[in-house]
């Protein structure tokens, strides 16, 4: 579990490191990486809705989730999204 509040974490960053493989980090409101974590998959499964879904799963560990439509791209391989905490609305 983290040592930070929900007041820290700020988003959570998907971002293409190789092909087969996402980074998905938990970065916190001052910039600094909370949380890493990796997303392996088959070619066949590289889509968004794929690496959404373990970002979703990723995220849950550390308490927090957040909204799909929020998701915001940041260049050709990388994403983000404002987090929530878990138990918000």
């Amino acid at each position: 579990m983290a040592d930070f509040t929900a007041a820290q974490a700020a988003v959570v960053r998907i971002e293409r490191a190789e092909e087969g493989r996402w980074d998905l980090s938990v970065i916190s409101d001052s910039g600094v990486a909370m949380g890493h974590g990796v997303y392996l998959f088959q070619a066949d499964h590289d889509d968004a809705e794929d690496e959404q879904a373990a970002a979703l799963d990723f995220v849950r560990e550390y308490g927090f989730r957040f909204e799909r439509d929020a998701v915001v791209a940041d260049g050709p391989d990388a994403f983000w999204a404002p987090l929530l905490p878990l138990d918000a609305a």
